[in-house]
């Protein structure tokens, strides 16, 4: 009995070893395997919304995008129940395949192409997003690149409502601190508030707010309007919201100012309103 025990010891201490070893080996093959290059054809992307496109940086990041097609917040605002719940992240020069977060399960990208600008002023592109809760509607959630993650760095309050949204309309320094600020109207299609937000501090500080605009259509899948950046500063050209009359307005000492109304909404009176003088 004592010799079966040892020789029954001695096969288990075997296969023991050479388990430890067939372990190693395996080990070694992933190191291996994660040194090699990895080629652009070789990443794997959540397919994105129909109408979605990337955005193109021109600091340390070099496109966003979303992916993650789902159906699980049907506003259809942007024209479709289709929305995404992943942000795709590549920085310039960076090897591999782009940096993603992917929203938790009550929360969606409601939106088409971010936009990348530096609006925290430390030198780095942010990533600009419409997200939406579930319950609480919609925010401007601010998105960067820390170590080689991709973090929400800050946000605007959510709406309050499920099924409410923003618009952004543009990127702008509308307080003079050199640090780009970022305009959007809050339910263009309810009450249309202006809202200039800056992020150059910790907590997002709401510079001006003002009903009586819109910039979106339900079910368009674009902006109408934007941002023009005059030698008097900063012009922000919209529908009012009656969608009757295209106007110009300017953030003078905590004040918006109107510098010019024209009849009409179409595409040309947007574009001669955005012409600066």
């Amino acid at each position: 009995m004592g010799t079966v025990t040892c020789r029954l010891h001695q096969i288990l201490s075997s296969l023991t070893v050479i388990s430890l070893f067939s372990m190693l080996k395996i080990l070694v093959a992933l190191l291996l395997l994660s040194l090699l290059p990895v080629h652009a054809s070789d990443c794997r992307y959540l397919s994105s919304p129909p109408d979605a496109t990337r955005a193109a940086g021109q600091n340390n990041i070099a496109q966003a995008w979303y992916g993650g097609a789902t159906t699980r917040y049907a506003h259809a605002v942007l024209g479709d129940s289709i929305e995404a719940d992943t942000l795709y992240i590549k920085q310039h020069n960076q090897s591999g395949c782009a940096l993603s977060l992917t929203l938790a399960p009550h929360s969606v990208f409601e939106d088409i192409t971010p936009r990348i600008a530096d609006v925290t002023g430390d030198g780095q592109d942010n990533v600009i997003t419409i997200e939406s809760h579930e319950d609480y509607g919609a925010s401007l959630a601010i998105y960067a690149i820390k170590d080689r993650q991709v973090v929400k760095v800050t946000s605007t309050p959510y709406i309050g409502t499920r099924f409410r949204w923003l618009a952004p309309i543009g990127t702008a320094d509308f307080n003079a601190d050199d640090i780009l600020d970022i305009a959007l109207i809050r339910t263009p299609h309810l009450a249309g508030v202006l809202q200039i937000w800056s992020f150059a501090a910790e907590s997002p500080e709401l510079l001006i707010a003002e009903a009586g605009y819109s910039n979106h259509k339900i079910g368009q899948n674009f902006i109408t309007g934007g941002i023009s950046v005059c030698s008097d500063g900063p012009r922000i050209v919209v529908p009012d919201i009656r969608w009757q009359n295209t106007l110009t307005v300017s953030l003078t000492n905590g004040t918006l100012n109107t510098l010019h109304s024209a009849a009409g909404t179409d595409s040309q009176t947007i574009s001669r309103g955005l012409q600066c003088p």
